[in-house]
């Protein structure tokens, strides 16, 4: 009996569509996820409450209590709200948001996740969640500079992986190629699906001219507060073009007027 309930589980797919990490602390996190589940065969089946490992190579970074779930031939939905995670390995933590920021396929684990399976009412047994999950990364995530003012700047982040992480306030710098700094930015900095908007305060470096036809990146620096998104805040480095409009606030005139000589 145990075998066939066991069946309906392993031939199962699991698709997430939203990810939101936020309240970041140096040891925990809050999670919500909402995932599709389909291939669970032509029978429905209900899967008893339990908590599952949540795995990155090898190393279990924490654990996820997954609701009373009910499939159908058609698939189901899973969701979960605002669950409280605290990081066991805190490596194996970051190795995760690292893939998730910088890479554009990554894979996470579900293991020993034990529970009951019950389908047609008469068939029940006891079973091991095992199951590994296909994620889309960021790959970056791409950013581009909307618009400038004196004073702020604003950029569009383009994430196509269904994570969305909230990093607080934020530092980063726009660099040259070689790694001069020409500017610093500080904002609230919230990775969100698809292509969100992120607003942030300017401060520009004296005694550099930069151009729109040269190469530069947009680099994270850190965090206001302790949290581990003041280190993951840091594997961000993608390049960034600078606008006209951008760089016309760096000639002489602008420079006195805005006091930043």
């Amino acid at each position: 009996m145990d075998a066939i309930v066991q069946y309906i589980l392993d031939g199962s797919k699991i698709d997430i569509t939203y990810i939101k990490l936020k309240n970041a602390t140096r040891d925990s996190f809050n999670l919500s996820v909402e995932a599709r589940v389909t291939g669970t065969g032509p029978v429905p089946a209900v899967l008893s409450p339990f908590e599952a490992d949540l795995v990155y190579e090898r190393g279990v970074f924490g654990k996820l209590r997954i609701p009373e779930v009910h499939t159908s031939p058609s698939g189901c939905e899973v969701n979960i709200y605002d669950q409280l995670i605290q990081i066991l390995d805190y490596e194996a933590w970051m190795a995760f948001v690292k893939a998730i920021v910088t890479q554009d396929r990554l894979v996470l684990a579900l293991d020993n996740g034990h529970c009951t399976v019950t389908a047609m009412r008469v068939l029940k047994g006891d079973c091991v969640y095992r199951k590994d999950v296909v994620m889309k990364g960021m790959k970056g995530p791409a950013a581009t500079i909307k618009h400038t003012t004196a004073e702020k700047v604003y950029m569009n982040l383009f994430n196509p992986s269904p994570v969305d992480i909230d990093h607080s306030m934020s530092i980063f710098e726009i660099q040259t190629a070689d790694g001069e700094v020409i500017a610093e930015l500080k904002g609230d900095m919230r990775i969100a699906r698809n292509n969100g908007e992120v607003v942030t305060n300017i401060t520009r470096k004296a005694d550099v001219l930069p151009t729109s036809a040269a190469r530069y990146k947009l680099v994270g620096r850190g965090t206001d507060g302790q949290a581990w998104t003041d280190a993951s805040i840091k594997y961000i480095e993608v390049p960034l073009t600078l606008t006209d409009q951008f760089v016309s606030f760096y000639n002489q005139s602008d420079r006195s007027e805005n006091g930043n000589e």
